[in-house]
């Protein structure tokens, strides 16, 4: 089997979304519009993006960027969702530290490694599923379902409940009027209260229940345990979901790498970082704005200034990577941005390595002819900021005979 090579400027920006047309990996920071009326900074160099996600110059809170909003625009932009932003990511230190330890006592490395019989066995049983199948989705028949079972799983959502957050994803996901997002967004944190409470009531060995412990404890408000719930819940699986469906989708396009890795599967490690930093489910970090002037090599940031980071082409930036363009699985890609950088670092990064780890490595010894069903430019990605989305990608699973394998 062969495929077109990936290249950065066809494939991985301009496709979706106008902001990144014409961008250029090692240019330097330009000014930019996330929409007419939204000026941005956007930064892609790897030198550059680094010092932005850990300048102390350049911060997250919400309600800071709002009030940046409307000093530019004269504008007050409406909330939406507000119930369900309240979390670390909109915030800084002494917030952000505060938020984050809550999470970090209840998202254990131990509690991550415990759930891997659990992996490997919702693996096995949708690789079943694929195998029955002439063709599968590889997005909507395995990776959606596993990722999202496995959050549900570690947070600690009841079985019966876990269809309602697919379908609250899946509406999320959509271009809903603000009057409908926010609804649904009202929706939501309607129900995160009472299963958190439910938690309070009665809980268990799972993440929701140590949360709302360590929330009683620390006097984490209600506005702040329903976001932050929220943020795990839906974070928890949809990079990782995307992760999955891109690093596929590259081997796909690369056979002559995937061969390499079925028949050296103690490289899939390796491999796996490789894999995010060519083509990282996460195109760019939350925006951020400046409070103070940031030096970038020969450009200043000024004060007041909206500055978006695009770690997909910072981890293309030869200055740091060589040969960037080149799919290279034992090339040491540690330091990549896939899961960012400085404090707001990807919390789930472990949970992610593990569920990719598992589920890539049993899909690639399972099937070990799995095709595109459809040529690779006709696959269709969300044309969205921040993330490298797949909606679909429809594959031909040819199963080995010998069915299950460990990762």
């Amino acid at each position: 089997m062969s495929g077109p090579e990936l290249r950065l400027g066809e494939e991985l920006i301009s496709p979706l979304h106008p902001l990144y047309d014409g961008l250029q990996v090692d240019g330097a920071p330009r000014p930019a519009h996330l929409a007419p009326d939204h000026p941005v900074w956007v930064v892609t160099r790897y030198a550059d993006a680094k010092k932005v996600l850990s300048h102390p110059g350049v911060r997250r809170d919400a309600k800071q960027a709002a009030e940046l909003y409307a000093r530019r625009t004269g504008e007050q932009r409406p909330a939406i969702g507000a119930s369900l932003t309240a979390h670390m990511l909109n915030a800084d230190p002494p917030d952000h530290t505060r938020l984050r330890a809550l999470v970090g006592r209840a998202f254990t490395s131990r509690r991550v490694e415990l759930l891997r019989p659990h992996i490997e066995q919702v693996t096995d049983e949708l690789l079943d599923a694929m195998a029955a199948r002439e063709q599968a989705d590889l997005m909507g028949d395995f990776a959606v379902p596993l990722t999202i079972g496995v959050i549900c799983e570690l947070l600690g959502v009841p079985l019966a409940e876990r269809d309602h957050v697919r379908s609250a994803w899946e509406r999320q996901a959509e271009l809903l009027s603000p009057e409908a997002a926010e609804a649904l967004a009202e929706e939501q944190a309607d129900y995160l209260r009472g299963l958190l409470e439910a938690k309070r009531r009665d809980p268990a060995d799972d993440v929701f229940s140590a949360l709302v412990q360590a929330a009683d404890e620390d006097g984490l408000s209600a506005t702040e345990l329903v976001a932050m719930a929220h943020l795990l819940l839906m974070a928890g699986f949809e990079t990782t979901m995307n992760m999955i469906g891109n690093a596929v989708v590259t081997l796909l396009v690369h056979p002559e790498q995937a061969a390499s890795l079925r028949e050296n599967p103690d490289l899939l490690p390796n491999a796996l970082e490789e894999l995010v930093r060519y083509d990282s489910a996460v195109r760019a970090s939350m925006l951020r704005f400046t409070v103070e002037d940031v030096d970038l090599g020969d450009v200043t940031i000024p004060a007041g200034e909206y500055v978006l980071v695009s770690n997909l082409t910072a981890n293309h930036d030869p200055e740091r990577f060589a040969d960037p363009d080149r799919l290279d699985l034992t090339r040491k890609a540690d330091g990549h941005l896939g899961y960012g950088h400085g404090v707001h670092y990807c919390v789930g990064a472990p949970l992610a390595r593990l569920e990719a780890r598992v589920a890539i490595g049993k899909l690639l010894a399972r099937f070990p002819d799995l095709r595109l069903a459809v040529p690779h430019g006709e696959l269709v990605w969300l044309p969205i900021t921040f993330l490298r989305a797949l909606i679909s990608v429809p594959v031909i699973p040819q199963p080995v005979l010998t069915g299950r394998t460990s990762a």
